[in-house]
């Protein structure tokens, strides 16, 4: 198999490429397998698509925390972001 101009394998079935990616993580400088999408842009970590998760759900619940009592609706991607289905509520 020959990598793409990236120097990535691509895995077409699931629009993913897998290459080597150097940098530091988990406390160390080395070379890593990383898969990227079709586009050529990394993904996330398991890891570090939690952390962003997390940091979500604290600012929705920040601003619910600041709403005044009236406010009580939250948007559909609000609820998604808290784990809540809206289909739920109906």
């Amino acid at each position: 198999m020959k990598p793409n101009d990236r120097g990535h394998y691509p895995i077409a079935p699931m629009g993913v490429e897998l290459g080597i990616w150097q940098e530091f993580y988990q406390n160390a400088e080395l070379p890593w397998l990383r898969w990227w999408d079709a586009q050529g842009n990394l993904l996330l970590t398991g890891e570090k698509r939690a952390v962003i998760e997390r940091q979500k759900r604290e600012r929705i619940v920040e601003k619910l925390r600041r709403r005044s009592p009236s406010e009580t609706s939250l948007s559909i991607e609000e609820l998604n972001a808290l784990g809540i289905d809206p289909e739920m509520l109906d």
